[in-house]
């Protein structure tokens, strides 16, 4: 029953998701992206995906502190070493329990990238592992929209190099 309960929950929040496609405003963005990671965590925890809900909430707080311009290299140092710790502790699941603190270290890391492409890339290459992890967990509905994410963004990618190769054509580089 908790897997059907928590492909419900995912489910809701994939389309909160989709749905803040549409915010232009940064606060509300904010807000809804916390919302849709909040129920995500529970969807794992649900499924028995504790470093995936630890993730999840660690994501609430790095997003709120990259949209408030207070993410720098000190807070990005606490929430790797929260995450690896959190990871240590609290994992049961092997292999599987380490890919939620694997994906937040790299994106910590990399998130900073000023090129859009190379951050489309990271977004687009950081959703690869969370369907691994959602589908293994059960959580169908979770690694199917993380599977859409990575095709969309795939062809959102493919555009955007396309266009800046374009550009350079363009500019005679």
């Amino acid at each position: 029953m908790n897997i059907v309960i928590a492909n419900i929950i995912d489910f809701v929040a994939a389309m909160v998701q989709v749905g803040s496609g549409a915010i232009k405003q940064k606060t509300k963005i904010l807000i809804v992206q916390i919302v849709q990671l909040l129920m995500q965590a529970v969807s794992m925890l649900l499924l028995g995906g504790v470093t995936g809900a630890v993730s999840n909430v660690l994501s609430c707080f790095r997003n709120y502190l990259c949209y408030k311009e207070k993410l720098n290299t000190v807070w990005k140092v606490i929430l790797i070493v929260a995450s690896i710790a959190m990871t240590i502790v609290l994992n049961e699941q092997g292999w599987l329990g380490v890919i939620p603190a694997v994906v937040c270290t790299a994106y910590i890391i990399f998130m900073d990238v000023k090129d859009p492409v190379k951050f489309k890339l990271l977004v687009t290459l950081s959703f690869v592992p969370w369907m691994i992890y959602h589908f293994v967990l059960k959580s169908y509905t979770g690694a199917f929209f993380d599977g859409a994410t990575v095709v969309t963004n795939g062809i959102t990618l493919y555009k955007m190099i396309k266009e800046r190769n374009n550009d350079r054509e363009v500019a005679g580089e």
